[in-house]
């Protein structure tokens, strides 16, 4: 079971991290790579909600606190379609900072719900991406390599550590030598490899 707390979390990006996997092959145990098509929400109002659709979920995450470098992301929603208004109007678009412009039925499906409510908003952007995702286990953290490929083309890889102790996460941080690397996490990066600009100000609430 997660923890409701949420936890903490390390990301770098890039399009050469390969020996990164490597590193992290021998310290922790590798999972079979998974791909998955997913649909990300981008807001311009916000860079700390992580809202995306996967295998026909809603999936929301809140960056809830910083802590030096590290973000401790917080499961806020995860539902299924049909979405039914209520938790439209109370979870999704105000986690996403914006106003729902109109709603005219109950419930709404996975297309309703894209194209009637986020695709006409003015301050939303829909990406689909693809992944290729590789997860590692340790005792005290877990962490992912993946291949990231955005609608149109463009690509990069990550590689993730997380924790619910944020020292196990520096020390892994430390361990696979990525001590001279920020930490961008995927709304941001999302947002650069799309062209929207991340919000210069945007810290967790």
């Amino acid at each position: 079971m997660s923890n409701p707390l949420g936890r903490f979390e390390f990301r770098i990006w890039g399009n050469h991290l390969s020996p990164f996997r490597d590193r992290l092959t021998a310290i922790a145990v590798p999972s079979e790579p998974v791909e998955s098509a997913e649909t990300y929400i981008l807001s311009r109002t916000t860079d700390t909600a992580n809202v995306k659709i996967r295998a026909e979920l809603t999936d929301i995450k809140l960056m809830t606190e910083q802590v030096g470098r590290l973000e401790r992301w917080r499961p806020v929603l995860k539902s299924a379609f049909p979405l039914d208004a209520r938790t439209i109007v109370e979870q999704v678009f105000p986690h996403l900072g914006v106003p729902v412009e109109q709603i005219t039925q109950p419930s709404y499906t996975h297309g309703e719900f894209l194209r009637d409510l986020v695709r006409p908003h003015r301050d939303l952007s829909i990406v689909p991406v693809v992944k290729l995702r590789c997860q590692f286990r340790s005792e005290k953290f877990t962490a992912e390599f993946a291949e990231v490929q955005i609608s149109g083309g463009a690509t990069s890889e990550t590689v993730e550590i997380e924790s619910d102790d944020p020292a196990a996460v520096l020390r892994a941080i430390a361990k696979l030598g990525l001590n001279s690397h920020a930490n961008i996490n995927y709304v941001r990066h999302l947002k650069l490899m799309t062209g929207m600009t991340p919000r210069a100000s945007a810290t967790a609430s």
